[in-house]
């Protein structure tokens, strides 16, 4: 019954989507049956298999969502339950084999290929964000307004619908200033807006979707 449904779900969307790229919210329900068919235990950390990982990335590979609007549609089926998982980065990297992640601009924002593991979901301790972000090392990549600079941990703080917010170990540098990070908005669908202190306007972006390579 629930393939049944998720395929309901998806001809539907097809429908009645602009173009290719639904979005966050049109995205959210098929998200979420799936993974209402993982045994999540509340109050607890869930640590998805490489078999539920690769199925998560082929769905949004379906749905046309890009990486951020992926994890938001998990957050917001599984932070309500009061559960919290952890993905591997290096299960990430390999399904890098077969799945384009969203290419270049997408992983400059989110360093899959330094990426130990990312936790996301319900907070149990005060070490704990909605979203934490824990790297092999230091990381530095150029997004275009700047250099993005990475510490081991780093994440956000506060997640909702579209939006990442209250980031923290995430700074920006240009030429010889160094500016926090202060917010990731999901505007439109396949589109995200990076806000940085002391920039008076967001920096706008097409953030590609995940999509099967040939």
């Amino acid at each position: 019954m629930r393939s049944c449904a998720i395929i309901f779900f998806l001809s539907l969307f097809y429908v009645f989507a602009d173009d290719d790229r639904l979005g966050a919210d049109a995205a959210a329900i098929p998200i979420a049956s799936f993974l209402s068919t993982i045994p999540f235990q509340q109050g607890t950390i869930t640590k998805f298999t490489d078999q539920d990982t690769e199925k998560l990335i082929a769905l949004a590979a379906k749905l046309h969502i890009n990486v951020f609007e992926l994890l938001d549609c998990t957050f917001r089926y599984i932070e309500p339950l009061h559960v919290r998982i952890s993905m591997s980065g290096l299960v990430l990297r390999n399904l890098q084999a077969k799945y384009d992640l969203g290419g270049d601009r997408v992983l400059a924002i989110l360093p899959v290929d330094k990426l130990s593991y990312l936790e996301i979901g319900a907070v149990f301790s005060s070490e704990q964000s909605k979203m934490d972000i824990f790297l092999d090392s230091v990381h530095e990549s150029f997004i275009e307004i700047g250099t993005a600079h990475y510490e081991i941990h780093c994440g956000f703080k506060m997640l909702s619908p579209r939006t990442f917010s209250l980031p923290f170990g995430i700074s920006v540098k240009k030429l010889f200033l160094r500016a926090p990070l202060e917010m990731l908005e999901l505007y439109e669908p396949g589109k995200g807006a990076i806000y940085v202190k002391g920039l008076s306007r967001p920096k706008r972006w097409n953030l590609d979707v995940i999509t099967v390579k040939n």
